[in-house]
């Protein structure tokens, strides 16, 4: 990785920061950055050639990057996963999986390292603990998974809003960080709906008091109302 020094601290420092990379020795970091490239991704980004992370893994280093499956017969998005500092992708590819068809696009402004998986494979062969944060980093996607497939075949549209917005507040301030300024067409895609309907039940959670909203800004003003949609029944 030919950059400057400060950059290069803090690539360290990010790295030796995260689950996947925290135990891992001093020489084995250093090794890992220096077969690394690192790239700047602007909003809008994308990634629809599946067959890109087949050959290159990726670890986020700043930003948000939203993970979607597309339906072009239906003309209807799924977002997947939002994925932000310290996420991977594609661990399918480092597992010899092959192609899957989800696409990636940048949210915001994005700064990943991009890593050839045979050299990322090579580099995991020495590391052999890596693999033990490797796994469990899957199995904690796969449960956020499992809850998501869940939650859109079993429960009702506002119920699903309204998980989606308790979920990702900030309990102490009731503002959000991970779905901050996405718009309503994103937060549908999050919750397995459309724009439009989004938008009708943002405005009827506006007129029950249970939120504010201004410049894409959610601001949650009654908590236990929220909890109310979620569970059904007056707490």
């Amino acid at each position: 990785m030919n950059i400057g020094l400060e950059k290069y601290r803090h690539y360290y420092e990010t790295l030796i920061e995260s689950e996947l990379f925290s135990h891992v020795t001093h020489n084995s970091l250093n090794h890992l950055l220096e077969i690394s490239t690192a790239q700047n991704w602007p909003k809008k980004t994308c990634i629809l050639d599946t067959s890109h992370t087949l050959y290159t893994f990726h670890i986020l280093i700043t930003g948000k990057i939203k993970v979607y499956h597309f339906d072009p017969s239906n003309d209807r998005l799924l977002t997947l996963f939002l994925l932000q500092d310290n996420d991977v992708f594609d661990i399918f590819s480092l597992m010899g999986c092959g192609t899957h068809k989800v696409y990636y696009e940048a949210l915001e402004d994005t700064e990943v390292l991009c890593i050839p998986v045979s050299q990322m494979k090579e580099w995991m062969k020495d590391n052999p603990l890596v693999h033990k944060s490797f796994l469990s980093y899957t199995v904690q996607k796969m449960n956020i998974l499992e809850r998501y497939i869940i939650n859109v075949a079993l429960e009702d549209i506002p119920t699903r809003l309204a998980r989606l917005l308790y979920n990702n507040m900030d309990k102490s301030s009731s503002h959000y960080q991970s779905i901050c300024g996405l718009s309503h067409s994103e937060l549908g895609a999050l919750i397995g709906t459309t724009r439009a309907v989004v938008n009708r039940h943002i405005q009827n959670f506006k007129e029950e008091g249970i939120l504010e909203v201004s410049r894409k800004q959610i601001t949650v003003t009654n908590v236990e109302l929220l909890e109310e949609k979620i569970s059904g029944k007056k707490v």
